[in-house]
């Protein structure tokens, strides 16, 4: 069966605009005339790697060392585990150096793999709201920790449902730190503070606002925390979660802000899926700098996105690309692909 089409709500009189993202500074075509499909790539099951899964109570041994966990009662509901193929690497220095016209340093960071529930099938849009304040309290705990290594500016939460390189179902995400800023998070941190110079106001703040005010935009609300579709959305059903009030830091999100926060989350998610046919996702947190020096300008929050014909995950969320095979190497193969 051909999957469900996404339904394309079309705008006034169905023409094509344009519209600026005052954050990001960036033009967005809004065209609803262009009817075609949107077709989800599906995020339920696929055919996973043989053996047993590293994820489930009982395999602990294939993902032995803990960063930390989360219990109820004698069993535990999240597990942290440093990820066994990461893109950084705690150990070591930095170690900034030039290569000719070119800087280079080593690739230290921090690549911590999330166990986001004990159930091997349960999907973020079916967490019970406990779980999900145990996940994100998970992550508000991670980013104060990672936040005590100086070689560290950023930290990312990211999560991707349904992806073609993941070798396992079972739900889990990605916690990274990075030695620099990442250029997704410096286009919003510089807009922001551009923003912010002319008005004396946060972006995110007035954007939050306006969008109150119509309301066509919001979907939900939970307490101090608003979801809604950005004025600008880059991606159809592009959709983020924030807090109303001006906050920059999600490592200070209180005990008491988590449960509105996880039920308004676990609302998004299951209203997504209802409406495209449970696609596959990427969701990641923007927080500000581990420094705190934007804290005027910034305002943290969560960004979704359907996976509908566009390839999405790392380099969506923050401009990071990771490529398997060194310049060189590559270099090396093209050649010998032909003779001279």
């Amino acid at each position: 069966m051909r999957p469900q089409a996404c339904p394309l709500a079309a705008g006034e009189n169905g023409v094509s605009e344009l519209r600026r993202d005052p954050i990001l500074r960036r033009w967005v075509i809004i065209a609803p005339e262009r009817t075609g499909d949107l077709s989800p790539r599906r995020g339920g099951p696929r055919v996973e790697a043989p053996g047993p899964c590293p994820f489930c109570p009982g395999h602990e041994h294939l993902n032995p060392v803990e960063i930390a966990r989360v219990e109820h009662g004698a069993d535990w509901r999240v597990r942290v585990t440093p990820d066994r193929h990461p893109l950084l690497r705690i150990e070591g220095q930095l170690g900034p150096r030039g290569a000719g016209m070119f800087d280079l340093m080593n690739a230290i960071g921090a690549h911590e793999l999330v166990t986001d529930t004990p159930h091997h099938t349960e999907t973020w849009a079916e967490l019970p709201v406990a779980q999900m304040v145990r996940l994100l309290g998970t992550y508000r705990d991670r980013l104060i920790d990672l936040r005590r290594d100086p070689r560290f500016r950023y930290v990312l939460v990211l999560k991707n449902r349904g992806a073609v390189w993941s070798r396992y179902q079972h739900a889990h995400s990605h916690v990274i730190a990075t030695p620099f800023i990442p250029k997704r998070i410096e286009e919003e941190l510089s807009g922001a503070r551009e923003y912010f110079r002319h008005k004396e106001r946060c972006a995110f703040c007035d954007q939050l606002a306006d969008t109150l005010r119509t309301s066509e935009r919001v979907i939900g609300q939970r307490d101090d925390f608003v979801s809604f579709t950005p004025f600008a959305s880059a991606y159809p059903y592009e959709t983020w979660i924030s807090p109303v009030a001006h906050a920059a830091d999600f490592g200070a999100v209180s005990d008491a802000e988590l449960t509105p926060l996880a039920e308004l989350l676990v609302d998004t998610l299951a209203r997504l899926g209802k409406s495209c046919d449970d696609p596959a996702y990427s969701v990641a947190l923007h927080s500000g700098a581990l420094d705190g020096g934007d804290h005027a300008e910034f305002h943290w929050h969560w960004e979704l996105v359907p996976h509908l014909g566009h390839e999405l995950g790392m380099e969506w969320a923050t401009g990071i690309f990771s490529n398997p095979v060194a310049p060189e190497e590559a270099a090396r193969r093209l050649r010998d692909a032909l003779p001279p």
